[in-house]
């Protein structure tokens, strides 16, 4: 039983349950019938998405949502991230129903056609409001609701001291493990602290200052600082990736921080973050060109008829493509930064036998590159390339 192992991580914490009642938490999930994930790799990419953002009839519609994706998205992206979900508001109509019966049932096609990941976000204010079985139960719920991936926060642990939150982190990622072996612990702080020495209790860390040092490098047509950042970023232990995003729940769209944003330039900065080693996260307000809840037939309407939307669409979704059919795209395959040009920026990445080098123009005006492969969008060798203004070419080598 998973308990002995864990026992000498709850000891060291603030606990007041006693061993029976641990035990009987225990015994209750060991009960549930598990289903492991699939490691991530190259075909991995997550789409951020509210679990309220389609509609029907006014009305949030869980179902209506896996329509849209299953018809528009499945095929290129494998993991929705649902934020806004828990605590589950279940419709007038169902108040005879316990919301977690309610929850388990709309979320039962979902999680056969996508992989899930939720946020984790203790409900405290201070430590002695921390109350360490109900929170691991509650952890353990997200999991069993099809989570292949958990999204914690260290700021969600107020007034914790960092020892305390580090011992309750390991005893979460135990638990992940021992249940889905192959899922992912992912760890998000916003601040100066050195994330990297978290890697021993995550399996993925998220990297916040990508989507400013992309911004600034639009802004100025300048790649020199984005590459230098890159360039500092710790290679991760082996098992161990970064998680990556222009936009994330807690922050605005990253194209309303953009003068103008074309198509192409959201474009180029997807190529930038679909370059970097780690997991991706498109987020769907920019994918899908909507910021509040919209009727689906709506929206399925408008991304046909409105050419930018579309584009950003269509573009976004194709770089998956190429991305997923490439083994040195995969999480875990190495990833070296160059200095090409200073409106370039420039990674080759490697593994799985090849090597593949990605130059993106951060600038509005023409580049030209030299670089020999075959370019991954066309198939057609290439030597010598003029990059557009905000355009962007993946090289495979040899």
């Amino acid at each position: 039983m998973i308990w002995e192992t864990l026992a000498p991580l709850v000891g060291k914490l603030v606990d007041d349950h006693t061993e029976a009642e641990w035990r009987r938490l225990f015994e209750k999930w060991d009960g549930h019938l598990w289903h492991d994930a699939t490691p991530p790799n190259e075909k991995t990419s997550v789409l951020m998405i509210d679990a309220n953002a389609v509609t029907t009839d006014g009305t949030p519609d869980l179902d209506a949502l896996r329509e849209l994706l299953k018809e528009h998205v499945q095929a290129t992206v494998s993991d929705l991230y649902l934020v806004s979900l828990f605590p589950y508001a279940a419709t007038p109509t169902d108040t005879r129903v316990d919301p977690r019966i309610r929850l388990a049932e709309d979320l039962g096609h979902v999680k056969h056609e996508f992989d899930l990941m939720y946020d984790v976000t203790p409900d405290v204010y201070n430590e002695s409001q921390f109350d360490l079985l109900k929170e691991t139960d509650s952890f353990l719920e997200r999991l069993a609701q099809g989570a292949t991936k958990l999204r914690v926060h260290v700021q969600s642990f107020r007034g914790m001291p960092e020892d305390r939150i580090r011992t309750v982190l390991s005893l979460w990622h135990t638990v992940l493990h021992h249940y889905k072996p192959n899922a992912q612990l992912v760890l998000a702080y916003e601040g100066d602290l050195d994330v990297s020495t978290y890697f021993d209790v995550a399996d993925a860390i998220c990297h916040f200052d990508l989507a400013s040092h992309t911004l600034l490098a639009f802004a100025q047509g300048d790649a020199g600082r984005l590459t230098d950042w890159a360039k500092r970023i710790e290679a991760p232990p082996e098992g161990k990736t970064y998680f990556n995003f222009l936009s994330i729940q807690e922050r605005d769209p990253f194209e309303k921080n953009l003068i103008e944003p074309s198509a192409d330039m959201l474009l180029a900065a997807h190529s930038i973050l679909l370059s970097f080693q780690g997991i991706p996260s498109v987020d769907y307000r920019t994918l899908l060109g909507v910021t509040t809840p919209v009727d689906r037939d709506t929206l399925v309407q408008e991304l046909k008829t409105d050419p930018y939307r579309l584009n950003v669409f269509s573009g976004v979704l194709g770089q998956l493509n190429v991305r997923r059919t490439h083994p040195a795209f995969s999480p875990y395959a190495s990833q070296t930064f160059k200095s090409v040009d200073k409106r370039l920026f420039t990674v080759e990445r490697t593994g799985g036998g090849e090597t593949l080098v990605m130059h993106t123009n951060v600038s509005d005006e023409p580049v030209q590159v030299k670089q020999s492969g075959v370019n991954l969008f066309t198939g057609e060798p290439v030597d010598e390339i003029e990059l557009a203004p905000y355009g962007y070419v993946w090289v495979r080598q040899g």
